[in-house]
């Protein structure tokens, strides 16, 4: 059996390309942002250029935001880690 490390370093598991969410609170919040976003091209249809490239926006944010949420969780879980092994 490999080793969590031998998986990662294989291809075999690659955290950015878990699933997402699929809670209640993630569908409710994805409804909304479509419904809204289908709202403001109703009222200003000329704005669909500038609408995309400000969801292209937030999309570039929050994956820049997941990436430093990952570091910090497998910085933390390595500490936990070390200090499991102290004396």
């Amino acid at each position: 059996m490999k080793s969590i490390i031998e998986k990662l370093y294989y291809g075999e598991i690659s955290p950015c390309s878990l699933p997402t969410p699929t809670t209640e609170r993630y569908f409710k919040a994805k409804n909304e942002v479509e419904k809204y976003g289908a709202e403001i091209l109703d009222k200003y249809p000329d704005c669909k250029e500038l609408l995309e490239q400000y969801a292209d926006a937030i999309h570039i944010t929050a994956a820049c935001e997941g990436l430093q949420d990952f570091e910090r969780g497998f910085r933390l879980g390595v500490a936990f880690m070390l200090d499991a092994f102290k004396d």
